[in-house]
């Protein structure tokens, strides 16, 4: 039999890096957190309160409400094939602000600074959507000095 314990399993899970044992700094409760922000879901096993379950760490949620020293994070459960909004509240040491939206955010930013630049200058901007790359482009080898090989196979001839 195995205990059924909330933090079982986790040994490797919760394992602290060298020399990153103990309390958070100072730091981590000076973060400011909004709500629609993106967090990162990681446990920090020196902090019980508040810790969520092994299920939890290293997912990405979005904060839906703002406590003194906590934050309840809407995150996604897949439950029996389909996908379930799960709402856990978890202290500000277990989170971190994500980074999975950046890339997007600068684009917007820059949509939005193109826009203004092509207003003021009276002109229409063209739809700016990401292209994909596509197949690379057609390259043609000369014959000069190169001889042309046939490929081809070789039947297989066992030798014992």
């Amino acid at each position: 039999m195995r205990s059924k314990g909330y933090r079982r399993g986790t040994r490797y899970l919760f394992s602290q890096d060298h020399r990153k044992h103990g309390v958070a700094h100072v730091s981590k409760y000076l973060e400011k957190y909004e709500i629609g922000d993106m967090v990162d879901i990681l446990v920090n096993p020196a902090m019980m309160k508040g810790m969520p379950h092994k299920y939890y760490h290293g997912r990405t949620g979005r904060v839906y409400d703002v406590k003194p020293r906590s934050l309840n994070v809407a995150l996604y459960k897949r439950v029996r094939g389909k996908y379930v909004i799960k709402k856990i509240i978890v202290r500000i040491e277990h989170v971190r602000k994500s980074r999975c939206s950046e890339e997007s955010q600068k684009r917007i930013l820059m949509a939005a600074e193109m826009a203004r630049d092509a207003e003021s200058r009276g002109v229409v901007l063209a739809p700016s959507k990401r292209k994909i790359e596509g197949p690379r482009k057609a390259v043609e080898v000369s014959l000069d000095n190169n001889q042309p090989i046939e490929v081809g196979y070789e039947p297989h001839v066992v030798i014992f």
